[in-house]
C-alpha cells in the first residue's frame, strides 16, 4: 500500500524513487545515494548504473566505491573510468585505485596528472606524493607548493612535515659539530666547567626530541625517500661523539627501516669500541631475534647472560625453554630470578616461563616414530650433498623435535632454489613458534602466497593486517576467504562493514565465516540482520552464535537478538523465552561492555515487558510487566518507553489517573511539576499512538 492509497504524506523516499521513475540522471543518482545512505547498498547499484550511464559523474563516482568496497577492482575502474576524462574526483578515485590495490605506478601518475588539469587538488598533492616517493624531489615540491598556494591543507601539511624534517637535520648536525668541537679537545686540557658544558650539552641533546626521536620518522622517510639520505647522514655525524645512545638511534632507524643487516653492523661497531654497554648488547639480540636468526641470537645473549645481565639470562632461558633444552633453560631462569640487581620488571615475565617450564618437564618430549629417527642419518647425508627434498623433510622433523636452529638451517637449504613451500614453512615457523616479527618474515610467506597455496595466503594476509597493513591485508584475506577460510571471510566482513560500511556485504561475509565454523560472526550479522527486519535468517545466524556462548562470554548477547528475531516473526511464545533468557545471562553480557556503551546497553527486562504488555496482553503479562517496569523506573523515573507501556497497563485497568501521571512523567523535564495535562480521550489517543492499535 503505498502514501497514495493511504492519503499520508509520501516519505523522503517514496519521493526520490518517483522522481528517479522518471528516468533523468540526476534524480536517479539522489535516489541511489540515498539508498546508500540507508545502509541499502543492493539496492541502491542498479539506480546508480543507469545515472552513470547517463553520465553523471557522481552516480560513476559512488558505484565506483561500492566497487571498491565489495574487492571488485575491476568493476571499480570500469566505474571511475565513466566520468575520469571530465571529472576531478573520478580521475583521483581512478589514481588512488592504481596505486593501492593494482600496484601500477605508471597509470597512477598518468591519471593524477589528468585530475590536477582538471583542478582536483587532491590528485595534484597525491601525485606529488608518488613524485616524492619515486625521489623527483623538486617536482614534488612545487606541486605541492602549488596545491597549498590553492587552499589544500593536505599538501601544506605534507610540505611543513618535509620541511621540518629538514630543518631538523641541519639544526641536529649545527649541535653535533659543536659537541664533537668541544670532545676533541683532550680531557687533561679542558677545565672543570668545560667538562660540565659538554656533559650537560650532550645530555640535553641526546634527550631532545629532534634527536632522540628522529629515528621514529620512519614511516615518512619510507614515503619520502630522499630524506633517508640526510636523516642517516645526521645518525653518521652524531656517532662521532662516541657515546652508545647515537649508535643506538641509528641502529634503531635502520630496524624500522627493515634494514636487518645495516642495523646489526651499526650495533656490531658499536660495541667494538662499548663492549659493556648493555643496551647496545640487548639491542643486537632484540634485532637478531625479531629477523629469527636463532643462532646469531644465542650468540648475542650468552656475554651478557654469562656477564650477570637478567634481561639475557631471562631471554637465553626462554629461548632453551622453547626448544626442550630444560637444563639450560632452567640455569639461565633461576640465574636471572636470583640476580640481586634490577630486574626491570621482568618478574612475572620469568616467574611465569619457570611455570611452562615445570610444565614441559612433566609432559611428554616431542619424539619421532621408529621409522623416522632410523632415516635421519640418510636424511642428513642426502642433505649434506645438496638434496633440497631431503632438507625439506629434516627440517620439519627438526621443527617437530623444537629443534629451531637446525630447523633454520635444513629449511634454509631447502629454500635455496626457490621452494615456495620450504620459504613458507621456515617463515611459519620462525613466526609463530619462534616469536619472529612479521615484517621480517613476510618476504618468506609471499612466493607460496603467489603460487596460490591457501594456507600461506591467509597467513600473509594476517601478517599484514597484524602490520596495520589493511590494504595489502585485503588483497590476501579476500583471496583466502574466497577459498573458504572462516576467520579470513569474518575479517573481510569486518572491514567492509565498519559504522559506515556495506552492511550488505558484510553480512554475506559473515555469514560465510559463521558457516565455516566461527560462530561468533553469526552474532555480529545477526544484529544487523534484525535491525533491516531479515529475522528469519538472524535466527539462523543467531541460534550458531549462542552456541559459542561457553567459549566466548561475549555470545551470550545472541539470547537478546535471537528474540527480537523470533518477536520479529510473530513467534511470540519463544521470543518470551528468550527474552527471559537474555535477562538471566545479561550480567555476563555487561561485563564485555564499559563506559558509554555500557550505559547505553540494552535492557531485556524492558524488552520482555514490551512483548508481555503488547503482545500478551493478559492479566498475568501485565502483573509480570509491572514488576519489571519498576525496576526500569526505579534507575529512570522518566523512561519514556517504560511510562508508556506502565501506562497501558494502568489504562488496561481501567484506571485513568495512573495511566495519565505515566504518561505525563515521561513528558514531563526533570524537576518541574506534573499537572492535569492530559484528558482520559488523550491519555487513549497517546497510547493507541504508542502502541499502534
Amino acid at each position: 500500500m503505498t502514501s497514495a492509497d493511504t492519503g499520508t504524506t509520501p516519505s523522503k523516499s517514496e519521493r526520490l524513487r518517483a522522481a528517479a521513475e522518471g528516468g533523468d540522471a540526476h534524480s536517479t543518482y539522489e535516489y541511489g545515494e540515498h539508498l546508500v545512505s540507508q545502509g541499502q547498498v543492493d539496492q541502491a547499484l542498479p539506480w546508480l548504473e543507469q545515472s552513470a550511464e547517463a553520465g553523471e559523474p557522481r552516480a560513476a563516482r559512488l558505484r565506483a566505491i561500492a566497487a571498491k568496497d565489495r574487492g571488485q577492482w575491476e568493476a571499480a575502474q570500469h566505474w571511475y573510468g565513466k566520468a575520469a576524462e571530465w571529472d576531478g574526483d573520478c580521475a583521483f578515485g581512478l589514481a588512488e585505485l592504481f596505486v593501492e590495490r593494482l600496484e601500477d605506478e605508471e597509470r597512477a601518475a598518468e591519471w593524477y596528472a589528468k585530475g590536477t588539469a582538471l583542478g582536483s587538488l587532491k590528485c595534484r598533492t597525491n601525485g606529488a606524493v608518488l613524485l616524492a616517493r619515486q625521489g623527483r624531489i623538486e617536482e614534488a615540491e612545487e606541486e605541492l607548493e602549488q596545491a597549498a598556494g590553492d587552499g589544500d591543507d593536505v599538501a601544506d601539511g605534507i610540505l611543513e612535515h618535509i620541511r621540518g624534517l629538514e630543518i631538523r637535520t641541519v639544526r641536529c648536525e649545527e649541535e653535533i659539530e659543536e659537541l664533537v668541537l668541544l670532545a676533541a679537545k683532550p680531557a687533561q686540557e679542558r677545565t672543570e666547567d668545560e667538562d660540565e658544558e659538554l656533559e650537560n650539552r650532550l645530555e640535553e641533546f641526546l634527550e631532545d626530541e629532534d634527536f632522540g626521536e628522529l629515528h621514529t620518522t620512519h614511516k615518512a622517510l619510507l614515503a619520502y625517500p630522499h630524506l633517508v639520505r640526510d636523516v642517516e647522514g645526521t645518525y653518521r655525524k652524531a656517532r662521532e661523539l662516541n657515546v652508545p645512545d647515537t649508535h643506538e638511534s641509528h641502529a634503531l632507524l635502520l630496524f624500522n627501516l627493515g634494514r636487518y643487516e645495516d642495523a646489526c653492523r651499526v650495533l656490531e661497531e658499536a660495541l667494538t669500541l662499548h663492549p659493556d654497554s648493555r643496551a647496545l648488547a640487548r639491542m643486537l639480540s632484540a634485532v637478531h631475534f625479531q629477523y629469527g636468526e636463532l643462532d646469531a641470537y644465542e650468540a648475542s645473549l650468552l656475554p651478557g647472560a654469562e656477564a650477570g645481565d637478567p634481561l639475557q639470562q631471562y631471554r637465553l632461558g626462554r629461548h632453551f625453554r622453547r626448544q626442550r633444552r630444560s637444563a639450560e633453560a632452567r640455569r639461565w631462569l633461576e640465574a636471572a630470578e636470583a640476580s640481586a640487581e634490577p630486574r626491570d620488571k621482568l618478574d612475572d615475565d620469568i616467574a611465569g616461563e619457570l611455570e611452562r617450564l615445570a610444565e614441559a618437564e612433566e609432559g611428554e618430549a616431542p619424539a619421532l616414530s621408529a621409522e623416522e629417527e632410523a632415516r635421519l642419518p640418510g636424511l642428513l647425508t642426502a642433505a649434506e650433498s645438496g638434496d633440497r627434498a631431503a632438507a625439506f623433510e629434516l627440517g620439519g622433523l627438526m621443527e617437530r623435535l623444537c629443534r629451531y636452529p637446525e630447523a633454520v638451517r635444513h629449511y634454509r637449504s631447502a629454500a635455496a632454489d626457490g621452494d615456495p613451500q620450504a620459504s613458507y614453512a621456515l617463515g611459519r615457523m620462525l613466526h609463530e613458534e619462534c616469536g619472529a616479527w612479521e615484517k621480517a618474515v613476510v618476504p618468506l610467506y609471499r612466493p607460496a602466497a603467489e603460487a596460490g597455496d591457501p594456507d600461506a595466503i591467509e597467513g600473509l594476509g594476517a601478517l599484514y593486517a597484524r602490520s596495520d597493513e589493511e590494504i595489502k591485508a585485503e588483497w590476501w584475506l579476500r583471496q583466502a576467504a574466497d577459498l573458504g577460510r572462516p576467520e579470513a571471510a569474518g575479517w573481510v566482513g569486518n572491514r567492509v562493514g565498519d559504522e559506515y560500511g556495506d552492511r550488505q556485504e558484510a553480512v554475506r561475509w559473515w555469514t560465510r565465516a559463521t558457516h565455516g565454523g566461527k560462530v561468533w560472526y553469526g552474532w555480529r550479522a545477526g544484529k544487523v540482520l534484525v535491525g533491516q527486519g531479515e529475522y528469519e535468517q538472524a535466527e539462523e545466524l543467531l541460534r550458531l552464535a549462542w552456541t559459542g556462548r561457553e567459549e566466548q562470554q561475549p555470545l551470550n548477547e545472541a539470547a537478546y537478538w535471537l528474540a527480537r528475531a523470533l518477536k520479529g516473526q510473530g513467534r511470540v511464545d519463544e521470543a518470551l523465552e528468550w527474552m527471559r533468557t537474555a535477562g538471566e545471562v545479561h550480567s555476563l553480557v555487561q561485563a564485555g561492555y564499559t563506559g558509554f556503551m555500557r550505559t547505553s546497553l540494552f535492557d531485556p527486562k524492558l524488552d520482555l515487558a514490551e512483548i508481555l504488555v503488547k503482545e500478551v496482553g493478559t492479566e498475568a503479562a501485565d502483573e509480570e510487566a509491572e514488576a519489571l517496569l519498576a525496576d526500569v523506573l526505579k534507575y529512570g523515573p522518566y523512561h519514556r518507553t517504560a511510562r508508556h507501556l506502565a501506562a497501558r497497563i494502568a489504562e488496561r485497568r481501567g484506571d485513568v489517573d495512573a495511566a495519565r501521571e505515566h504518561l505525563e512523567q515521561a513528558y514531563t523535564p526533570k524537576g518541574e511539576e506534573t499537572g492535569p495535562l492530559l484528558t482520559a480521550e488523550d491519555v487513549a489517543g497517546a497510547l493507541r499512538n504508542f502502541l499502534r492499535f
